[in-house]
């Protein structure tokens, strides 16, 4: 056995496989689940597998693994009451472990509204005043306005990055450019402008052969 942190989901997936096998006979169903049970999990119920009863073997130790490894009620109910938020998960996401920890039980309002409460306020405002029949319809209209909130994000920053890039670029080409440029200077008057103690010809700079410092 895998995992028994969940054992109703595990004995969800090992009735399937008890469908697609034929198997029926109780005892034949309690000898598979206990095949597969790993030492350490077995070491917990050793009293149970050495002493099995008669009848219900299967279920019984359904029950009892169930009892031992699986949340409570109330364990369950303190989950739901401090879910940490939706997080990078889409809703319905968070619907399905919501509704795994209600363990069958029917959602009421008070679920949807903790469900509700997990969202982001611009979803969760809309939400609000729409009504639903079935707790996974509410988390589907959920995923539709969180991936449109997605997209409207990653285009948000497309266009930004679109804006800021040629800005940078006009910002570091004017960094780059001398604060004496002129076209119809040379070399030096460009560098050092009326200082320059050098001329290369043709060069309309007005200090054109003033001595100075180069």
């Amino acid at each position: 056995m895998k995992s028994l942190f969940t054992p109703s989901v595990w004995f969800e997936l090992a009735e399937a496989q008890f469908h697609i096998r034929q198997i029926t006979a109780d005892t034949t169903k309690y000898y598979y689940v206990v095949s597969s049970l790993d030492q350490e999990t077995a070491g917990h119920i050793i009293d149970f597998l050495q002493h099995p009863p008669t009848d219900d073997k299967n279920e019984g130790i359904k029950r009892l693994l169930t009892g031992t490894f699986g949340l409570s009620r109330r364990a369950r109910a303190a989950r739901l009451l401090h879910m940490d938020g939706l997080g990078d998960r889409k809703p319905s996401m968070l619907m399905n472990e919501m509704l795994a920890l209600m363990d069958g039980h029917a959602p009421c309002l008070l679920f949807e509204q903790l469900f509700l409460e997990q969202l982001p306020d611009d979803i969760h405002l809309i939400l609000a005043d729409e009504t639903f029949t079935d707790p996974r319809q509410l988390a589907a209209r959920a995923d539709v306005l969180w991936y449109s909130k997605q997209q409207e994000t990653s285009i948000n920053l497309t266009t930004v990055n679109r804006i800021t890039r040629p800005t940078s670029a006009r910002t570091d080409e004017t960094k780059k450019t001398p604060t004496n440029y002129n076209d119809k200077w040379c070399y030096y008057h460009q560098r050092w402008g009326r200082d320059a103690r050098k001329c290369r010809p043709p060069c309309t700079h007005l200090g054109n052969g003033t001595p100075g410092r180069r």
